[in-house]
């Protein structure tokens, strides 16, 4: 059965997103909400359109991967863009994607097309899309991640989308935006993409086997030519040679590689560091997190509290131990990322209870005092 990603980003992203790019851009709720349930559709056809060659899944892919945000935080997005800087970090990272994915002439036509169909101003149009853009590709980020889809595991499933979108209603203002009369058109040129996709994928590899084998053929009789005359002289130079007694050659010590420099994500104050399950050590999200916060705290100044989360299931001291290990491995993050120790506090471990998931006990929040 097909993952329907038209639904699981109305109900999450996009549901978030009408409530705070409401209050953000001064539209009303409900002009936003007709923004979005036609942005949606449109941004996932843009993709699925890209998919549909295989230059363009293997871009889109790289797009995904490279998208430098916690997929853990798309539940809170108000965390993402409510803070200083975050909408406007957010926006610049959205511009740079619709570019790559839609073009600049389909990107402006598609932020009119969104204002004439909810009513909103087209400035707030063209904000909706910068802010959803990421949101969106973090969202396929964390089902290409959660998934283990490579990127034509990651083709297939946004092909398969095809029958979802058919019933979405989409105005056709909003696919005229993108150079199609109306959805129905749009998902009619795709058909046979994904066999399409496949079938060039492995025309290529067969050509590439043939011009392989041709040029073989052609050189393999100079080939072992050359190497019948190399052993021949071998063997007459090393007649008369005296054995030769091989000296060792002296050690080089492999030059020591340079420090991994994690970019830092989208972040704003409060945030949260997540580990694996029994561990202390940060992971890429992490310190992607980390160099963000300690950007915050270079630019604003002032103090942050560093707090370990644990749960009350198994040996509550052993919990409590593990939740003062990830605070501390923070903290040493932060130190190194420039941050001073006096403006750290370290507050004690809180217990998590009621109805969270396990990934919720296993996180160090970064708040301010």
């Amino acid at each position: 059965m097909s993952i329907n990603i038209l639904e699981i980003l109305n109900s999450g992203i996009g549901k978030q997103l009408i409530g705070e790019a409401g209050k953000m851009l001064g539209e009303s709720d409900s002009g936003i909400q007709s923004a979005v349930g036609s942005m949606v559709p449109a941004l996932l056809g843009g993709m699925m359109a890209k998919a549909s060659t295989p230059q363009g899944a293997g871009d889109l892919f790289k797009m995904v991967q490279g998208l430098n945000l916690d997929t853990g935080s798309l539940g809170n997005i108000a965390n993402l863009i409510g803070g200083a800087g975050g909408a406007g970090a957010m926006q610049s990272v959205g511009s740079g994607l619709l570019s790559s994915l839609l073009g600049g002439d389909k990107t402006n036509g598609l932020a009119s097309a969104l204002a004439s169909v909810s009513g909103i101003k087209p400035a707030s149009a063209a904000s909706l899309l910068s802010l959803g853009t990421p949101l969106m590709m973090g969202a396929v980020k964390k089902l290409v991640s959660d998934g283990g889809l490579d990127a034509a595991g990651l083709t297939k499933t946004l092909l398969g989308q095809k029958s979802f979108l058919q019933g979405a209603n989409v105005d056709p203002r909003i696919t005229g935006a993108l150079g199609f009369n109306s959805m129905s058109s749009m998902l009619g040129a795709l058909p046979n993409a994904a066999a399409d996709v496949a079938r060039t994928a492995a025309a290529a590899t067969s050509t590439a086997a043939v011009a392989s084998t041709s040029g073989l053929r052609r050189w393999l009789p100079w080939i072992l030519g050359a190497l019948a005359l190399f052993l021949l002289w071998n063997w007459f130079s090393n007649r008369s040679k005296p054995e030769v007694v091989p000296v060792p050659a002296p050690v080089v010590e492999a030059p020591v590689a340079a420090p991994v420099v994690v970019a830092p994500a989208v972040v704003t104050l409060p945030a949260s560091v997540y580990f694996e399950t029994g561990s202390a050590m940060i992971g890429d999200e992490g310190k992607a997190t980390l160099a963000g916060a300690a950007a915050i705290v270079a630019a604003e100044g002032g103090n942050i509290a560093l707090t370990g989360h644990t749960d009350k299931t198994g040996d509550a001291a052993a919990n409590e131990e593990l939740a003062k290990q990830r605070a501390v491995a923070v903290r040493d993050a932060l130190m190194a990322q420039g941050v001073a120790e006096s403006s750290i506090v370290m507050q004690p471990p809180m217990f998590v209870t009621g109805a969270v998931n396990d990934r919720a006990a296993r996180r160090v929040d970064i708040t301010r005092p």
